[in-house]
Parts: C-alpha cells; structure tokens; sequence
C-alpha cells in the first residue's frame, strides 16, 4: 500500500518547513494524552481509597494540587502528577518540573501546612537512586530520594549534610522558597511510581478495576466499561462544573469561582462506587423468573426430556444434553452450599435468562410448519445463542459457561417448563411437575 501523498491531507502536514521532513510543534495530542494519564491516576486512587480501613472520604481533582485526598482525620495528601516520555527516564533534584512540584507543595506547607499529611510525587518515570558504588558528589546529590533522606536526618536546614545541603539551597532558590517550608516539604515528601506511558489504560483493566467491589469476575468488556465511567467521573471533577440550575445563579467565592464549581471538584467514595454499581450491573436482571430450577430432582426427569427430545426429531442429541444436565445440577448444588446468601438471585437470574432464550427460540421457530425440522432447528439456536451469550454477555448469566446453560435448558425442558417446538401429547402447558 502506498503512503497517503500530502495532496490527499488537507493544507498537507503543519508546519514543514520549505517542504521537508519536520516535526510538528504543536503537541495538542501529546498533551491531551498526558491529561488523559493524570486521569487514570485519579481511578487509581479512587480503586485505593475504596479499599476497607483506607480511611479516604473523597478525592478533590484540580483543587489546590493535581488531587487532594480527603482523609477521614481529617487531613490530607497533596498529590503531584508529571509524566515523561524520555526511554529509561529518572527523575533528578534538578529536573524542572520537580523542581515546580516542590514549589507547589511549598505554597501549600506554608498556608495549611499543619492539615497537609503527605506531599506524593507520582510519576510514570523512576526516580535517580545512586549504586552501592556511587561516589560522584554531582550524582548523590542529584537524587531526590538521597536529598530527602537528608531532610529526614536534619531538625533544621542548616543541619542537612554536605554535600546535600548545598543542593538543597539551590533547589530552595530556583524555587524561590524559604528553606525551613522546604525542608518541610522534603521530609513529607513521598515518590511514587505509575504505569508506564505506554498501555496505561490497559493497565487499569487488568490491575486496578478487578480489585474493586464486585468487580473481580467481571468480564474484559464489563472492566473496561467500569474503567471508562470512573475516568469521566475524574474527568468530570477536574472541569469546570457548570452546576444546573445552582450555576445560572451561582454564590461567587472569594477567587472568582462559583461556588458549585468547588463542589463539583469533590468526588466522594460514596459517589465512586456507585459509579462502578452502576457499570458493573448492566444485564437484565431477572426476580422470580418461574418456579424454580429442579435442583435434586434432575435425575428423574430422564425420561422425560428423552420422550420430548425423540417428539423433536433430536433424540441423537439427547445424551449431550442430558450429561450437561445432570453436571449442571451438582455444580448449581455446589454453589448453593457455598454461596448460601445469594444463591436464589444467582438462581433466578440464571433461570430466567436460560428460559427466556429457550422460549423465543421456539416462538421465533413457529413458523416452520415441518415438524422434523422444526426440533433441530430450534436446538440449533439455543445452541448457538447460549454460547454467544456465555461469551459475550457474561453478566446476564452470572458469568457461567455454555455448557452449564445447555444443562440449565435440559432441566427446564425436563420439568415441562418448555418444549422443543413439538410438546407431548400429555403435556400440559405451563405444568413444571416434570409429569
């Protein structure tokens, strides 16, 4: 295939100067990328915060710092996001950006210091940590973790070692902050390292969303699904809020901003997991579908289902079905003695998702007048969309296989509560005695 000419680009590419290979200066895209990752940061430590004795209330996007954490003492975590995309990169004492990190942090020690627990670093990239045999004077004080253990060790500024407390007078200057809230800052200060640039988002899939409640069984699909919400919910938070109606006439604060748009910067973890319940929980459920499954009574519906299948002209099928059956009923036994509490909304659920199929693929079949052909026409797509539905909807059937919703099907059409397209003679509609 041939690359597109520059004819078939409209205006061709920006910004080629006389016509030759020159990359663009615009980094729109890039940007966008990196405030896409700030946001995964923000659902990770949403997915940490929902975690039992976490002690995190909400998580404030865009308010004071990248995130602030909201702790239940009280207190907070003052939280930094910075990216680099350099190969191998590590963070060093004089990098610019850490460097603008450190003097935000500095604004906050000095105005609500006492209230601020920790200052976090976060950052797809390392951070410099000198070998064991390490000697150059520039490359210990380069390291920002060697730095803030010296900060650690010292009860004012002018007690941090040589040759650390040099570096630290320069950090405290390009940042223009008094060394006493910079040695503050340093000793709160933690690192902490994020996925890397490359495949973040899929990172959140396998890593970060199965953690949450309720999440850990949920297929490919369904984790994505709950990994977007949350990321919309951060995205969301780190706006600007117009407020509905409380913003048409809004209370305007001392900043300038109204006040709905500080609210709306909150994300309590009250609201996050109703986030994740509410993508989580996407199939139809299904209350009180029908009579029940006949768990402990499949055993004696052999003939039955045997009578119905030769009825159907599928009678060659009939020992497939009926092994699935019967290893249906002892795993659903298995599961009601170990999973008690939720078994008759497992149940249910299960039942109804198998019949409704079972009874619209014959419905659907009605119009086949043949009945020879009627039967295997009609097994033919129960088959197939109980498989596509273990595949690719797994939450409607609480995420059980093909071959334990074929043995679901067998019990139902044992116990009279469908046929296949051709009933018995003796069969009364709607009878679930399996008679």
């Amino acid at each position: 295939m041939r690359p597109n000419s520059a004819d078939d680009i409209p205006l061709g590419l920006p910004d080629q100067r006389g016509g030759l290979p020159t990359a663009p200066t615009d980094r729109g895209d890039e940007t966008q990328d990196r405030f896409k990752y700030q946001r995964a940061m923000g659902v990770v430590l949403l997915a940490q915060g929902m975690k039992e004795e976490s002690g995190v209330i909400s998580l404030w996007c865009e308010h004071h710092d990248d995130f602030l954490v909201e702790l239940a003492s009280g207190s907070f975590i003052a939280i930094q996001v910075k990216t680099d995309g350099s190969e191998n990169a590590r963070w060093l004492v004089s990098d610019s950006a850490f460097i603008e990190s450190i003097a935000r942090f500095c604004v906050l020690e000095d105005q609500h210091g006492a209230r601020v627990e920790q200052y976090h670093f976060c950052s797809n990239a390392g951070v410099h940590v000198p070998g064991a045999t390490a000697e150059s004077s520039k490359g210990l004080v380069s390291s920002p973790m060697r730095l803030r253990e010296a900060c650690r060790r010292a009860n004012a500024p002018d007690g941090i070692q040589e040759p650390y407390k040099t570096a630290f007078n320069q950090m405290a200057t390009r940042a223009m902050v008094e060394p006493q809230t910079l040695l503050c800052v340093m000793r709160k200060l933690i690192f902490r390292r994020g996925p890397p640039l490359r495949g973040y988002l899929d990172t959140l899939v396998a890593k970060v969303v199965p953690v949450l409640p309720g999440c850990s069984s949920l297929s490919a699909k369904n984790l994505r699904q709950v990994r977007d919400e949350l990321m919309r919910l951060v995205e969301s938070a780190s706006g600007i809020p117009t407020g509905g109606l409380d913003g048409v006439l809004a209370y305007i604060e001392a900043n300038g901003r109204p006040a709905t748009s500080i609210r709306g910067k909150c994300i309590t973890l009250e609201s996050a997991r109703a986030c994740v319940d509410n993508a989580r929980q996407t199939a139809f459920r299904y209350i009180g579908a029908g009579d029940g499954l006949p768990l402990g009574r499949v055993d004696g519906q052999r003939d039955v289902l045997r009578r119905k299948m030769r009825n159907a002209y599928i009678e060659g099928q009939f020992e497939s079905l009926w092994s699935r059956a019967l290893s249906a009923e002892s795993r659903l036994m298995a599961r009601a003695l170990t999973n008690a509490d939720d078994f008759e909304q497992f149940a249910n659920q299960l039942e109804g998702a198998v019949l409704t199929e079972c009874k619209d693929v014959e419905a659907l079949a009605g119009i086949e007048s043949d009945e020879r052909k009627r039967g295997p026409l009609i097994y033919r797509n129960i088959l197939q969309r109980l498989t596509n539905m273990a595949a690719n909807d797994p939450v409607k059937v609480e995420h059980e296989p093909k071959d334990t919703l074929l043995g679901v099907a067998g019990m139902l059409s044992g116990s009279c509560r469908f046929a296949w397209g051709v009933p018995l003679e003796d069969e009364n509609d709607g009878d679930s005695s399996g008679a």
